[in-house]
């Protein structure tokens, strides 16, 4: 019995050890994979911002306005980009002959733009005009001027060419901002997931080591009257042992001085 009494208490060691390592070990990938998650979060900025009245808070108010309203919006804030970007937008074009695209059309342009992209705006048409002509030159397709049969110029064409790949990434810029905030989502659930299971990892092991210490209670429990029995039954024998004769072993009374079978002497 007490053979597999210690058999069974060094298997359940070896589990309660093996089973220790492996919740460090999982405890260790979760805290690893908080850390890593915290710092990629940090990584993509804050997805929150303040509502403010800026240009698109504009635009929407002025789409919301009557119709005389809305011209007389939009007519200011025309000129305001005008002046802000009028100089510019006149020296490119007279820098590089554009014809067919007009001031009117780059400013109508800019105002349908976020204010941040604005200035990317203008000093990245200046650098394509630039790149695209050079080229243009240099392969002999330049055409100062459009043709007869509608074909627009290099410059005008490069504009034009210019406005759609701008709008395509901003676009794609407010399709990444979206995607950068499921990301987030995601990652913040992956965060909670893991520390769910490092706490978990760690709980375990004390919660085995509980029942483990309740099992060996219980079965000190058990082992105590066993042995109270025990003690009784050798209490027992001894005294009937006693209340023998020692010599030949028949039952005598106590107080006997002499055995009534043997006579032995009881003295």
């Amino acid at each position: 019995m007490s053979h597999n009494k210690s058999v069974s208490g060094g298997i359940s060691g070896k589990l309660f050890a093996i089973g220790k390592w492996f919740s460090l070990f999982f405890a260790l990938l979760a805290l690893i994979a908080i850390v890593f998650g915290v710092v990629y979060m940090l990584s993509l900025g804050s997805a929150f911002k303040v509502p403010s009245f800026d240009d698109q808070a504009r635009q929407t108010m002025i789409s919301n306005m009557s119709e005389q309203q809305s011209n007389i919006a939009q007519q200011k804030e025309q000129v305001k980009l005008n002046a802000e970007y009028g100089d510019k937008v006149i020296s490119i074009i007279s820098k590089y002959g554009i014809q067919d695209v007009k001031t009117a059309g780059i400013i109508n342009t800019l105002m349908q733009l976020p204010a941040k992209y604005r200035e990317d705006f203008i000093s990245g048409w200046r650098t394509y005009l630039r790149e695209g002509v050079a080229y243009a030159k240099k392969t002999g397709v330049y055409q100062a001027i459009g043709n007869s049969d509608g074909t627009p110029g290099t410059a005008d064409m490069l504009t034009q060419q210019y406005i759609n790949e701008f709008s395509s990434a901003v676009e794609a810029a407010n399709a990444e901002k979206t995607k950068s905030k499921i990301e987030r989502l995601v990652i913040f659930s992956l965060i909670i997931s893991a520390m769910i299971i490092f706490i978990l990892t760690m709980i375990l092991p004390v919660l085995v080591q509980i029942e483990k210490n309740t099992r060996g209670f219980l079965r000190l429990g058990e082992e105590a009257p066993a042995s109270a029995s025990e003690a009784a039954s050798l209490h027992v024998s001894a005294q009937q042992a006693a209340a023998l004769c020692p010599q030949c072993r028949a039952p005598i009374t106590p107080g006997d001085l002499f055995c009534g079978s043997c006579g032995a002497d009881l003295r």
